[in-house]
């Protein structure tokens, strides 16, 4: 009998706790009042064709003056570097072929040398024509003592003349070499000039 009121207890305990709990409200979420909200803008920047996609939180979206400043800073175009153009240094070579346009005191004066001993070493006389073709042997001491070598002052620039070549046009200014004008020019090969044409002497 006692064992049975125990288990009766027991029964209506339960019972009374189940109970109890149906009784509890739901949970639910905290409630946040709208004073206390806070949101940050978020800018999403595609093109400047298709402007802010989805414009910004809290403006007046695409088109706003907030919007064109972003893309303006976004976009500002930054300046191409100017290409260094480098000029080959003029060496006196052991040997020189002459090119259309050119004669050994022209080529005495590019490579400072005395043209008394470019025309000994050569065996040729100041009145010798030579053509295109020639190869001189140029002198590996001495230098040009018969005044400046230059011709005409540069650097300057040439504008060209029917019938001249990248060579007689180094020639007509004497100290420059027709490397340092094709060069500073940004010439091709053949290097063939219109009449005309504006070239930059160095």
């Amino acid at each position: 009998m006692q064992k049975k009121m125990i288990a009766i207890f027991i029964s209506m305990t339960l019972l009374t706790l189940v109970l109890m709990g149906c009784k509890l409200p739901a949970s639910k979420a905290p409630e946040i009042p709208e004073d206390g909200v806070r949101t940050t803008p978020i800018v999403i920047v595609t093109s400047p064709s298709e402007g802010i996609a989805g414009g910004l939180l809290g403006t007046e979206g695409p088109g706003s003056q907030l919007e064109e400043e972003l893309i303006e800073d976004f976009f500002e175009p930054t300046e191409a570097p100017t290409p260094t153009i480098m000029v080959p240094t003029l060496t006196r070579p052991a040997e020189y072929t002459l090119q259309e346009g050119e004669f050994p005191f022209c080529i005495a004066r590019r490579f400072d040398v005395d043209p008394a001993d470019l025309l000994s070493l050569n065996n040729l006389s100041p009145n010798t024509l030579l053509e295109p073709g020639t190869t001189l042997k140029i002198p590996q001491t001495g230098t040009w003592g018969e005044g400046t070598r230059s011709l005409q002052p540069h650097p300057t620039t040439h504008t060209v003349r029917a019938g001249e070549t990248i060579y007689s046009i180094a020639c007509f200014y004497g100290s420059v070499s027709p490397e340092a004008i094709i060069a500073i020019n940004q010439l091709e090969e053949p290097y063939s000039l219109s009449t005309g044409q504006t070239l930059e002497i160095p």
